[in-house]
């Protein structure tokens, strides 16, 4: 993981302020007004300058730079926020994100913000800030001799009350577990493989301060949870399933299950191999549940949580399972294996089953599940899949408190019929009709009468390089942020 990035707040003024960069946001089509202005004056009108000849007109991330001829600030960075009705607390994490980009790009080793005016109290700012500059400044370590190691280690907050501090902190502590599962997410598969996902819940949760149980494949079998250890039968490396308890208060408690297949070659039912390399993302809903349930132990919500991370490697081999086969899930209700790509749904049937049976009182689910996602949203927002109007209102409402966009999808009576199997409850591959629905409604099978959401982040997990993602194709984190405002949203 990239080296830490302290972010405070910072008292002086912006134009005395001694850092390598400040960084100043400017409104598409405005006045130069406030500092803007008097940045302006002080660099002799340059900034004007740079506007009259459509050099910089405040568009949305556009950037434009000049050095400061030996004043405090050696560079000063005027960042474009796009329309200002249009900018918000997402928008500002976006640009605190760019900042730091732009800050490594030119070997910055800090910077400082003169903190826009917008809607939204000093803690809101402060934490949306403090995550866009630590989310924008990740970078993967690489597996080379001489490992990079990026020159950025503070970012000041100028223009906050000092009380805002608690912002700063919770931000760092969600950025730091959303950093945690996008480090997670790049690491190549034999460098993560079950046993090793497992081990690495475990020293969080010593760490952080939750209880972690980890079944092996003798306990699966015990268990007779034949749909992970089908799943994983064709790799050298057994299946695991990963139980973390947070024990926040109270006698409710809310389930996160995420799927953590650490490479996923489609099995006997193999994937083309152009961008197979990409499947070992396919274990980022898992890695969202332990990210977030760090960060919910680090801020003490008073909520009782589960987490269960159902992992294990698709893998092809003489004792991989096949599609015609019939695995028995916790719960006792079977599936057909009629594609063995499909394992995704087939192994967290064990998982929210089990979940169902710890008695909680709701259950969301997280997975790089179908490509069907990508199609229909692309890599802008995750699909929603919900039995239970209240809990899905609540999912919506904590993704757009947290900036994570979330569209829920239907079910209909009808969809049911596309997975009835002649040989089993169900099958695990209906086809393309409603591929999206069908396989959240496949997992909502085995969770018996317990409220559940099922959130489809094939499209969102990983995606091109942006404002909070330097990496191409590279792993978000997604599914953090809003897993902590749910949980704290339940308590109220």
């Amino acid at each position: 993981m990239s080296q830490a990035l302290n972010v405070h707040i910072a008292e002086g003024t912006p134009f005395e302020y001694q850092t390598d960069v400040l960084v100043l946001g400017v409104f598409e089509d405005g006045e130069l007004d406030g500092p803007a202005k008097e940045l302006d004056t002080r660099l002799k009108g340059v900034l004007g300058a740079a506007i009259g000849r459509h050099e910089f007109s405040g568009k949305w991330l556009e950037v434009w730079s000049t050095y400061t001829a030996g004043a405090a600030a050696h560079r000063v960075l005027v960042l474009g926020l796009g329309k200002k009705e249009q900018f918000g607390l997402a928008e500002l994490r976006q640009a605190a994100g760019q900042s730091s980009q732009w800050a490594i790009s030119q070997h910055a080793k800090s910077l400082a913000w003169v903190t826009p005016a917008i809607v939204g109290n000093a803690d809101q700012v402060a934490e949306v800030m403090a995550e866009g500059l630590l989310l924008g400044a990740w970078a993967f370590t690489p597996y080379t001799q001489e490992p990079h190691v990026d020159s950025l280690t503070e970012a000041s907050l100028l223009g906050l009350p000092a009380e805002a501090k608690g912002g700063i902190e919770r931000g760092r502590i969600i950025a730091t577990a959303q950093n945690l599962v996008r480090d997670l997410g790049q690491r190549p598969s034999n460098k993560l493989y079950p046993e090793l996902l497992a081990e690495e819940a475990r020293r969080q949760g010593q760490d952080h301060g939750f209880e972690v149980e980890v079944f092996d494949e003798g306990k699966l079998k015990e268990l007779g949870m034949e749909a992970l250890l089908g799943v994983g039968s064709g790799s050298i490396y057994p299946p695991r399933m990963v139980i973390m308890r947070y024990q926040g208060g109270g006698n409710r408690t809310l389930a996160l299950v995420g799927k953590g297949i650490t490479f996923d070659s489609g099995g006997i039912s193999l994937k083309p191999g152009l961008g197979m390399e990409e499947m070992k993302y396919d274990m980022l809903g898992s890695g969202a549940v332990l990210g977030a349930m760090i960060a919910l132990a680090d801020m003490k919500v008073p909520l009782n949580v589960v987490g269960i991370m159902a992992i294990a490697q698709n893998m092809p081999s003489g004792s991989a399972y096949k599609p015609g086969d019939v695995v028995k899930a916790f719960n006792g209700k079977t599936i057909e294996v009629t594609n063995t790509d499909a394992e995704g749904r087939v192994a967290l049937s064990d998982a929210v089953s089990y979940a169902a049976h710890l008695g909680v009182n709701w259950i969301v689910e997280t997975s790089t599940l179908t490509g069907a996602a990508i199609t229909v949203l692309g890599h802008e927002a995750t699909a929603m899949v919900a039995t239970d109007d209240g809990l899905a209102s609540l999912v919506l409402q904590a993704s757009e408190a947290a900036g994570e966009r979330v569209w829920r999808l239907p079910i209909y009576p009808e969809y049911k019929k596309l997975y009835k199997s002649d040989v089993a409850d169900m099958k695990n591959a209906p086809g393309r009709e409603a591929g999206t629905i069908t396989a959240g409604m496949i997992i909502a099978e085995f969770v018996g009468n317990v409220p559940f959401a099922h959130l489809d982040i094939a499209g969102s997990a990983w995606t091109p390089a942006g404002p909070l993602n330097r990496t191409k194709n590279g792993p978000t984190g997604v599914m953090v942020r809003t897993f902590v405002e749910l949980a704290e949203r339940l308590t109220r």
